[in-house]
């Protein structure tokens, strides 16, 4: 035992290993009336959120900044070359539960409208305006633990009446010329927005 080791700890995020660490790119696409958004529809193929609006991001590999990660790929999915993307800066990062999201608000220039059709189903664009006007629809979303069925609920104070604690929080929608913007993405978008304004 050695407590001087306590002095010299940095603090770590307990359960780390868990941790979905990815980061995303909010790549802003200069028009003649100011800036335009460009966002990606989810391929149907893909298990996650197949058909959702996102941001290109994904993983944050090992040894690799989140900056780095926004930049890769969001090369790999937009077929682009690094040398297109000027990133402008860090938004806030979001955290929820088991996820932690990094965003990099960056200006792309020279770009065609290509995809990888492996990831994404099609790409599209949003006034940045739209972002700076308009308030998001916000809905109360309630989260519960539920205990596996091997939880020892003998060992503990309360049993199978123990008072779990939930979490609430709200989740945003932006609706723009007929497509859903939700979830993480409408909420990265929020934040970014708050900064900018």
């Amino acid at each position: 035992m050695n407590l001087d080791n306590i002095r010299t700890h940095r603090p770590g995020l307990i359960e780390l290993e868990n941790l979905h660490r990815s980061a995303v790119c909010i790549p802003l696409l200069r028009t003649s009336t100011g800036y335009n958004v460009l966002f990606e529809i989810r391929s149907e193929d893909i298990p996650d959120q197949p058909g959702d609006v996102c941001l290109p991001g994904g993983m944050i590999e090992p040894g690799e900044t989140p900056r780095e990660a926004a930049v890769r790929e969001s090369c790999e999915e937009l077929l682009i070359d690094a040398s297109q993307l000027n990133v402008i800066g860090e938004s806030n990062l979001f955290h929820r539960t088991t996820a932690s999201i990094y965003s990099f608000a960056a200006e792309l220039s020279g770009y065609e409208g290509t995809f990888s059709r492996s990831e994404v189903s099609r790409v599209f664009e949003v006034p940045l305006d739209y972002f700076l006007t308009t308030e998001p629809v916000r809905c109360s979303v309630e989260t519960w633990v539920h205990p596996g069925e091997d939880f020892p609920y003998e060992r503990i104070r309360g049993g199978r009446k123990y008072k779990w604690r939930s979490s609430k929080f709200d989740e945003l929608f932006y609706e723009y010329d007929g497509i859903t913007i939700w979830g993480i993405t409408a909420r990265i978008m929020y934040e970014f927005v708050k900064i900018i304004k």
